[in-house]
């Protein structure tokens, strides 16, 4: 009965990320040979940060370390989309991209080079472009959120509101306070772990959109991760080639 069910399935026109799913899985560790850190390639130590140089900075307040509730959080955490179209406080824009996926040793200073989040091999491919409506002290605007000062970079001076609005198909975004999105620079992963690379990309990701909510739902903000966007819509306003790096992920966030 086995083979026969094995047989079936065989046969079923899978859909491609099913295949890709399959071509990528370890089927054992019989070839598997460990290789040493002293000849490991530079790409696979060295941590990599993406900049806008010639970009305006506007430099995020210092984040404070709250007394936080895991337990309330979890509890608590719900993926809001009604919001009030209030202005997000700055403290609260600068605690939600640090605690969420900053570098540890802004605060914390034994900390070294790590993040709030795992990423396999330490290759953190994400990076974090805020779409700014409604903040305070922060004009409306496409941002990148430099990690190694702790502020954003001004892309554009506008926030493109209505082109950005257009790639989605949510009309309650319009009231939110920013946009969060995520892309990923795939060679950061992918020169290491190779095609299963992308498997750990979108792992990554998951646990950067946890802790988003997670804290948003501590300052008393709305979040709500977003799944339906047209990729090249936010890939060509935020300027990306669509191949080394490519939109992953949006999450809302707005006040209640």
């Amino acid at each position: 009965m086995k083979n026969k069910t094995v047989s079936i399935l065989e046969k079923l026109d899978l859909s491609l990320s099913r295949k890709f799913n399959n071509s990528i899985k370890i089927k054992d560790f019989s070839n598997y040979k460990k290789t040493p850190y002293s000849t490991w390639p530079e790409q696979w130590k060295k941590i990599y940060y993406k900049a806008y140089p010639r970009m305006n900075q506007a430099l995020l307040p210092v984040p404070v370390a709250a007394k936080w509730s895991l337990n309330d959080a979890l509890v608590k955490r719900v993926s809001t989309r009604k919001f009030t179209k209030k202005y997000i406080k700055i403290s609260d824009l600068s605690n939600l991209l640090y605690f969420s996926g900053g570098l540890k040793q802004l605060l914390f200073k034994k900390a070294g080079e790590r993040r709030f989040y795992p990423s396999a091999g330490a290759r953190y491919p994400l990076e974090i472009y805020p779409i700014v409506f409604r903040s305070e002290n922060i004009k409306p605007g496409i941002y990148h959120y430099h990690v190694k000062s702790h502020s954003l970079e001004k892309i554009y001076d506008k926030s493109f509101f209505i082109k950005t609005i257009k790639q989605f198909n949510q009309p309650w975004i319009r009231k939110a306070s920013l946009l969060i999105i995520v892309s990923a620079i795939f060679d950061r992963t992918e020169s290491k772990y190779g095609d299963r690379g992308l498997r750990h990309i979108y792992t990554e990701y998951g646990h950067y959109a946890q802790n988003i909510n997670l804290i948003a739902q501590e300052l008393g903000l709305g979040a709500c991760s977003i799944g339906g966007f047209i990729d090249d819509g936010l890939n060509q306003l935020l300027d990306f080639d669509k191949i080394d790096e490519s939109v992953i992920g949006v999450i809302a966030i707005g006040t209640l």
